[in-house]
């Protein structure tokens, strides 16, 4: 339509042919990106108003054609039914939510490339993601479009989580976490006028506690002795972990470089640190002397720690693989469901306090981002009777 052209006064006293006015959907293509672009008549204004459907986010080229095309054809079909995208309530009913789902994906796989997703954090969204599609399509009446997620479906897939699926607390409330970060991300772009998520509330933090503990030092001997003896590779892993504060996310992007043997020390970069900064840990011997053992050294230096088999290599590998040694271990050793890998962190932090090393000294070598987290570990170990004021003979 030319921008010179007239719009058309309606009569509402015509027959409802007449009354429907609209133009044929369209994608452009221009320096502004590509958008869906069409007519549609206004009752409000009582006039024919342009709308535009963005839709640059969706990448590659081939993939967004796609999508624009299945938007073109349903709004097509819409618009000769007498639908009007500015009619309250209306301006989702295009958009399916399979097709929403899809996009999200390739959105977090983006993110997750150009480091804006921690690897843990990109697991836990696509096994969330997952769940989520597997829920919808267990319901005896799926929602087809995304305008249908409304709170009570969010309800309901958190109450399937909780209750019926028999998942923790904690999981339940990272999902709901989830769903109001899809519902945002869905309602930036327009496709949907509000987040549903917003007024579901979360389970009281009571019911959230973690379900690892610290393992006791009988336990840590057995686990040092069995892994030296048939595992001294996760042993490696193990000590890092638990003398070192490295995460198990950390450590599988770990390169021999980063080690300073002549200054015992570590530098984690903050490409692959949990609090993005750029950080150096205290290497104690008793890691040197494992890692000297192992022969660590006698690879290149830009080799990964951990690549196949938990030895030096140029091939990243997943932390689930850490993972899976200490489920061969817990296993072999029969070890309670609380002793989990990531404990061995808790246990050092604790075992380091213990041994009166300074707070400071703890939060920089834990990479706590303040003092009060580290507080949190030494009022843990405060519940026994300390032996020097035990034995205290004051002048009263």
């Amino acid at each position: 339509m030319s921008k010179n052209q007239p719009h058309t006064r309606i009569d509402y006293t015509a027959p409802l042919q007449s009354i429907i006015q609209y133009t044929f959907p369209e994608l452009r293509i221009n320096k502004c990106g590509w958008y869906i672009e069409f007519y549609a008549y206004d009752e409000t204004l009582e006039k024919l108003r342009r709308k535009r459907i963005k839709v640059n986010c969706i990448k590659p080229a081939k993939a967004r054609r796609q999508y624009a095309n299945g938007i073109i054809a349903r709004l097509a079909v819409q618009l000769q039914t007498g639908w009007s995208p500015w009619k309250k309530g209306t301006k989702e009913k295009m958009l399916l939510f399979s097709e929403i789902i899809d996009y999200y994906i390739k959105h977090i796989e983006r993110a997750y490339q150009q480091k804006l997703y921690r690897q843990t954090t990109y697991d836990n969204y696509k096994s969330m993601i997952r769940r989520f599609i597997a829920y919808n399509n267990a319901r005896q009446q799926p929602i087809k479009y995304i305008k249908q997620l409304d709170k009570q479906f969010c309800v309901d897939f958190l109450e399937n989580v909780y209750i019926k699926q028999g998942l923790s607390a904690q999981y339940r409330n990272n999902c709901l976490i989830f769903l109001k970060t899809f519902c945002r991300w869905c309602q930036a772009r327009d496709y949907m006028e509000s987040n549903p998520a917003t007024g579901v509330p979360a389970l009281n933090y009571r019911l959230c506690s973690k379900k690892r503990t610290s393992i006791p030092t009988a336990v840590l001997k057995d686990i040092r002795d069995y892994l030296y003896k048939n595992d001294r590779y996760f042993l490696l892993s193990a000590y890092l972990l638990y003398y070192c504060c490295v995460r198990p996310t950390e450590q599988v992007q770990l390169r021999l470089h980063y080690f300073d043997l002549q200054n015992a020390t570590l530098t984690i970069p903050g490409n692959i640190s949990k609090n993005h900064n750029t950080q150096a840990v205290t290497l104690p011997i008793k890691v040197i002397h494992l890692m000297i053992e192992l022969d660590i050294f006698a690879n290149p230096a830009d080799y990964y720690l951990f690549s196949t088999g938990l030895r030096p290599g140029n091939k990243a590998i997943s932390r689930r693989m850490l993972g899976k040694h200490w489920d061969r271990l817990r296993t072999a050793l029969k070890l309670r469901d609380e002793y989990q890998f990531y404990s061995l962190k808790d246990t050092g932090i604790t075992d380091m306090l213990k041994h009166k090393i300074s707070n400071i000294s703890v939060r920089d070598q834990a990479r706590h981002s303040s003092l009060s987290i580290t507080n949190i570990y030494a009022r843990a170990i405060n519940n026994e009777a300390d032996k020097d004021i035990l034995q205290i003979d004051g002048d009263f």
